[in-house]
């Protein structure tokens, strides 16, 4: 009957530690898993995050001194009255020098500007010259 029990508890500790080789193998590919998202997230992306600075491939760049107003109307929280204002002044002053100078207009304000900022420019012709 001992050779029955011992049969027993052998079997019982064989399959606890079967499972725990389970866990840890999934536990294993979990992580596995984890780092061939970050690694190609890193390759496609470059490691860097999108900051108000840079905009995405394929968004739309305007440099604000060769920009139409119909350009201008495609920026976000640009309409019609914001993009006419927007040629007006850069009519009255020749150009612009910076993209900061869009704050002398009317309507917008350090936040829309922060907002704008990665989709417009400035070109370093118009700053040189001007």
């Amino acid at each position: 009957m001992q050779d029955a029990n011992e049969a027993d508890e052998v079997g019982t500790r064989d399959q606890e530690w079967g499972r725990v080789v389970r866990i840890r193998t999934q536990a294993f590919a979990a992580l596995l898993i984890l780092i061939v998202v970050w690694t190609l997230g890193v390759v496609f992306f470059g490691g860097r995050e999108n900051t108000s600075e840079q905009a995405m491939p394929g968004e739309l760049i305007v440099d604000l001194n060769d920009a139409t107003e119909a350009e201008l109307n495609l920026l976000p929280g640009v309409g019609e009255k914001l993009a006419s204002d927007i040629l007006k002044y850069r009519d009255n002053v020749g150009g612009f020098r910076s993209i900061e100078e869009l704050m002398n207009i009317r309507g917008i304000k350090e936040g829309r500007l922060l907002s704008l900022k990665k989709y417009i420019r400035v070109s370093e012709k118009h700053r040189l010259t001007k």
